[in-house]
């Protein structure tokens, strides 16, 4: 129990820190927000909205929009809830393999210390909610428990469909060690998950299913620099990258977490449309890994007991240094009650406005979107899905309210309160509309204000 314990100190120390900084930011978290808000109101994903994502991260947007009562706060704060209980579930899982209390414990810090989680955990996207049941497979597959495995790792990609790394290695695992049993077993189970899963929206809205999910998805142009996001990795989380490439090493001795480190090169080379982000997949198998490195160096060098955790606790504190000066407050809205305040006082019909706020706007306040566009993601302006010309004509004749990022640098003489040219036609919301608030908001890159334009 006073094992346990330090673990449950470990949990509790970061969720204080997640609560304490838990804010509603400028995040998909919004979209999936307005997604359960459109569900309960009797709206059908594809159908009647779009959704790049398979199904099933909607029903669970559903049930946290029921369990936090509707708050977006708390429904921000579920996503580090479920890096406590991924990093528990590293905890059982290493501990029942080794028996080794210390390589248990620092592998749980190295997942809930680990730069990339302190960083993402800040806004509810469903990349937990699909690491959690990936680890879920993973500890069944160990206990030979197929039929569990094959659920969990389905719920996992249905999730998020970029954790189809996880079920290949599990599926090349099997066939490695020619366990045809499981490895069909295995199969079954995860398509019949899979197609339960996807079956409402096969019946409701076939089309649109497949025209939003892999229609959008897999053919979206390139986003960030692959180079970028690597370099960004390795410098912020060096550790994990090391256990990345000794796991290649160590294929022989341990297939599974050689196989998830191949697969995980492949998808970040192969997928064209990679963030940062989509990294999750695979760090809680860098971590479970860890007990490999060490024994590995024990055995090699006899390496005193105390070096490599040492090296850990290093990197752990820059971590969180890093993160707590830097990375705490990117994407935080200042005042983010206040815009609510501004729009219910405004009386507006419609809302209208960029993808990474506005929904949660239209979910909180009621008031519905513009022309149905919940979402007005730029790559639909780019395909001509939605024409900008068209709705902002719409917008200025429809008593709507325009929200927009804006970049203010008074100290250069900057002062642009429209950088959304692609969703909107800024000199037709300049001489139509009269803008009514402006925040600051914390960002990387031009944008640091949000800003709301009254057009009537």
């Amino acid at each position: 129990m006073k094992k346990i314990l330090f673990l449950f100190l470990l949990i509790l120390s970061f969720l204080a820190i997640k609560l304490s900084n838990n804010s509603i930011r400028l995040s998909d978290t919004n979209t999936y927000f307005n997604i359960a808000h459109l569900m309960f109101h009797g709206k059908i994903p594809y159908k009647d909205f779009f959704f790049s994502d398979f199904p099933f991260f909607s029903y669970v947007s559903c049930f946290y929009y029921l369990l936090t009562n509707k708050d977006i706060y708390f429904f921000y704060f579920t996503s580090g809830i479920e890096v406590a209980a991924i990093t528990f579930l590293i905890y059982l899982i290493t501990y029942k393999k080794t028996k080794n209390y210390l390589a248990s414990i620092f592998s749980s810090i190295l997942y809930i210390f680990s730069f990339i989680v302190l960083s993402t955990s800040d806004h509810q996207t469903g990349i937990f909610t699909a690491t959690l049941f990936a680890v879920l497979s993973y500890f069944f597959l160990q206990e030979e428990n197929i039929l569990l495995s094959g659920i969990f790792i389905a719920l996992s990609v249905s999730t998020k469909a970029y954790f189809i790394p996880v079920f290949i290695s599990f599926f090349a695992f099997l066939a490695i060690k020619k366990d045809w049993k499981g490895l069909i077993k295995l199969c079954i189970t995860s398509a019949i998950t899979g197609l339960i899963t996807l079956l409402p929206s096969l019946v409701l809205s076939p089309k649109q299913l497949i025209s939003d999910t892999f229609g959008f998805s897999l053919i979206r142009p390139v986003g960030l620099v692959k180079a970028n996001i690597l370099w960004f990795f390795i410098t912020k989380d060096f550790f994990l990258s090391i256990l990345l490439l000794f796991n290649l090493l160590n294929i022989k001795k341990n297939t599974l977490f050689g196989l998830v480190s191949i697969f995980s090169i492949l998808f970040f080379f192969g997928y064209q449309d990679i963030y940062y982000l989509y990294l999750n997949f695979s760090i809680p198998f860098l971590c479970l890994s860890y007990y490999e490195l060490e024994s590995y160096f024990k055995a090699k060098i006899n390496l005193q007991r105390f070096v490599i955790p040492t090296i850990i606790l290093f990197f752990v504190l820059l971590n969180m240094y890093t993160y707590l000066s830097s990375y705490r407050n990117v994407g935080k809205i200042e005042n983010f009650d206040l815009i609510l305040k501004t729009i219910k006082a405004q009386n507006p019909k419609f809302l209208y406005g960029v993808t990474d706020i506005t929904p949660s706007l239209i979910a909180i306040t009621d008031i519905p979107a513009l022309e149905n566009v919940n979402e007005a993601h730029e790559y639909f302006f780019i395909r001509n899905i939605y024409n900008k010309k068209y709705l902002t004509a719409k917008a200025v004749t429809s008593k709507t309210i325009v929200i927009t990022h804006g970049a203010d640098y008074p100290k250069y003489g900057i002062k642009q309160d429209i950088l959304d040219d692609i969703i909107l036609e800024k000199e037709v919301i300049y001489k139509n509309c009269k803008e009514i608030l402006s925040l600051p908001v914390f960002q990387e890159g031009d944008a640091n204000r949000i800003n709301l334009f009254k057009c009537y």
